[in-house]
């Protein structure tokens, strides 16, 4: 379980991403960049519960340890087989996967996505020749377990 708050990526943009790839024999992968925070919290607490549903709640593991301010709505990707790597991609070769209409610009590049505080997205490969390159560097990368993506509580 990776725990991680916000409003961009919440389990059903995640669940509903992992569908549509599956539906297409696409593999999904968790890419993770580092990136500098000076984000803190007085409201430090453990989450003890998870859900598919935020109505059926389960205990997690006592061996699952995540942290963070309980009073806000949290989330958790699933996966396995979490390993370090030092891949580059590049941001603008990738499109944005949104489930609604949220916004306007449904056509947008993972590199015009990730501004201000936005720094968590569903990406879909599609290369395509650009004037603005953005490369990352990749730290880890993990495969995605059922469930993919849960509330925690």
């Amino acid at each position: 379980f990776w725990g991680y708050g916000g409003v961009f990526c919440r389990p059903d943009l995640i669940n509903a991403f992992v569908s549509s790839a599956r539906q297409k024999k696409k593999k999904v992968f968790v890419l993770f960049v580092e990136t500098k925070s000076s984000y803190e919290t007085t409201e430090q607490g453990r989450f003890l519960n998870f859900s598919k549903n935020k109505i059926d709640w389960e205990s997690l593991s006592e061996k699952v340890l995540l942290v963070g301010n309980t009073k806000k709505p949290h989330f958790a990707i699933c996966g396995k087989n979490l390993k370090k790597t030092k891949t580059e991609i590049d941001l603008s070769q990738y499109q944005v996967f949104l489930k609604s209409g949220m916004f306007s610009e449904l056509n947008k590049s993972l590199a015009d996505y990730f501004k201000y505080r936005v720094d968590k997205a569903c990406g879909i490969y599609s290369p395509e020749k650009t004037l603005k390159n953005k490369i990352v560097r990749i730290s880890y990368v993990c495969e995605l377990t059922e469930p993919c993506c849960v509330y925690v509580k």
